[in-house]
């Protein structure tokens, strides 16, 4: 059977300055009694363990949700730098692409330009590097990572410049293709040719100018390469006649027409009709005389035609 316990607490008579109390245990079941002698600071010490404990209590629960909170808060920022560290091999390997990119690029700019005779362009240039300034205030990765950007967009501003000036080279190479004499000036066949000949007039021995393409009268005549008409006259040896001004130091004559179709100024392409065949001036019969210039200097036509005539 269990016991009914009654603890009354009385404070006992002054002792030792009232630092001391007295606690009475009354059992139901006997008279005899027990007391307690409890100095003040005791159960000041008992309050406060129990306050604190109590206190513990009621602040567990928030103290358990900051915990659950920042453990949610650690599982996220492991994440995060996982994804990161993933970011970064990616972004690793795809400037390592870029890299490989640009050197494939620089091989072919390198090939094209050799082969258009351009040379030092700023992508071959010898290869410099080292620590950019005020990089010790970054990260050393951080620092990796804008030094290889750094290195890259130099080599692909290099690229840049050479790649203007390979065009620029390139577009210079079309119009000297465009102003090279290189196609027949008329359907035929050769008669005579660049140098000494016995003159048909004369009989004599004579240094023939040009070559002349033999065939029936009224043929069209055509520009050879792109030009200007810098000459459309009649002249007593060469009939009527009409010079083309083409760049480059080129100029091409052609002779013996039977009627121009074009007038000095005028902007003609490869291909152009500029004239008829006849045998107008010192002619024998209708044909065209032909006649290149370069810097001045009369030239063979042969070695600038891509067709030969019979």
């Amino acid at each position: 059977m269990l016991r009914k316990l009654r603890i009354k607490l009385a404070r006992s008579r002054p002792r030792r300055n009232g630092r001391f109390y007295t606690v009475l245990i009354l059992p139901h079941a006997r008279s005899r009694f027990r007391k307690l002698h409890l100095s003040r600071a005791f159960v000041f010490c008992c309050v406060v363990i129990l306050a604190l404990t109590a206190a513990a209590g009621l602040y567990s629960p928030h103290l358990l949700f900051r915990v659950h909170t920042q453990e949610a808060a650690l599982e996220e920022l492991v994440r995060q730098n996982q994804d990161l560290r993933n970011e970064k091999d990616r972004f690793e390997r795809t400037l390592a692409e870029i890299a490989g990119q640009l050197d494939d690029f620089q091989s072919r700019s390198g090939r094209i330009a050799s082969a258009l005779g351009v040379e030092d362009l700023p992508s071959s240039r010898p290869a410099a590097g080292g620590p950019g300034a005020g990089i010790e205030g970054r990260g050393p990765r951080r620092s990796l990572l804008d030094d290889e950007l750094g290195a890259l967009k130099s080599r692909a501003e290099g690229l840049d410049e050479s790649m203007d000036e390979i065009v620029v080279a390139f577009e210079e190479r079309i119009r000297l293709l465009a102003s090279t004499p290189s196609l027949m000036p008329v359907e035929g066949w050769f008669s005579h040719g660049f140098g000494w000949r016995k003159d048909p007039f004369t009989g004599e021995r004579q240094f023939h100018r040009g070559i002349d393409v033999v065939t029936d009268a009224g043929k069209p005549v055509v520009a050879t390469a792109d030009g200007v008409i810098s000459k459309a006259v009649r002249m007593p040896d060469y009939g009527k006649m009409i010079d083309i001004s083409h760049g480059f130091g080129f100029v091409t004559r052609y002779g013996h027409m039977s009627e121009i179709l074009v007038r000095p100024g005028q902007r003609v392409r490869r291909g152009d009709v500029i004239g008829r065949v006849g045998s107008t001036g010192r002619s024998t019969g209708p044909h065209v005389h032909y006649e290149v210039f370069r810097d001045g200097r009369r030239v063979n036509p042969w070695k600038y035609l891509d067709q030969r005539g019979r």
